[in-house]
Formats: C-alpha cells, structure tokens, sequence
C-alpha cells in the first residue's frame, strides 16, 4: 500500500488509512521497519515501511478509491512464498525487497511478540 502524507499526518496515519482504502483491511500494531530515500541526489522523496499486525484471513478483492483512479486487486500469499519470490527475482521492486526481506529475518521475534492466546 503506498500513500502520500497528508498535512497533520505521520507516517503511520497513511499506512491505517490506505490499508483501509486499498485493502478493505484495519491494521493493529504497527512497527517501522525502515525509512530511506529511493533515490538519492535526484529526488527529496522518502519511503517509510512499516510491519503492521493485521487479520488478513478475508483479504482479497479489488480496493481503492474511485475519485483517485485505483483499481487495487488484493493478493494472500504465503511468507514463505514472498521469500522464494524475492530469491527467485519475482518481485523485484525495491521497497517490497526491503519488507519482505525483514520479515523473512524478523518473523520469528514478531510472531512469538504477536501471537495470539492459545485459547481452550
């Protein structure tokens, strides 16, 4: 999801918002993972990426805004096949580079963080 910041808001406002706009969904606990600029010298643009808690076992669907022209189709995939696609050079955008790959080293201490009560 990717959005710009709007005046009064932080980074963390616009990853609620857009994960809201563009994939139907509501995040919880929200951690930043990196902030960096794609392009050093020729833009002042900054990316912030962040790792948010979120139920995505209904997402899906085609999302967006009709005023801004999205058309967001939602995909659910396997952590261990967004690793392999990382490898293999499927996905080969650098920001979802730089996610996935901190997931893949920050997996284990974020689900032992984050798991959900066993309940009986």
């Amino acid at each position: 999801m990717a959005g710009l910041v709007e005046s009064g808001e932080s980074g963390e406002d616009v990853a609620r918002r857009e994960a809201v706009e563009e994939a139907n969904l509501t995040l919880g606990e929200i951690e930043p993972i990196s902030r960096f600029t794609p392009s050093p010298g020729a833009a002042r643009e900054y990316i912030d990426l962040f790792c948010a808690r979120v139920d995505a076992g209904g997402a899906g669907g085609v999302h967006g805004l009709d005023e801004e022209g999205e058309d967001i189709k939602v995909h659910r995939i396997a952590a261990s096949d967004a690793f392999a696609m990382v490898r293999s050079g499927r996905i080969d955008n650098a920001p979802a580079i730089i996610a996935i790959q901190w997931l893949e080293m920050n997996r284990p201490r974020l689900r032992a963080g984050w798991a959900k009560p066993e309940t009986e």
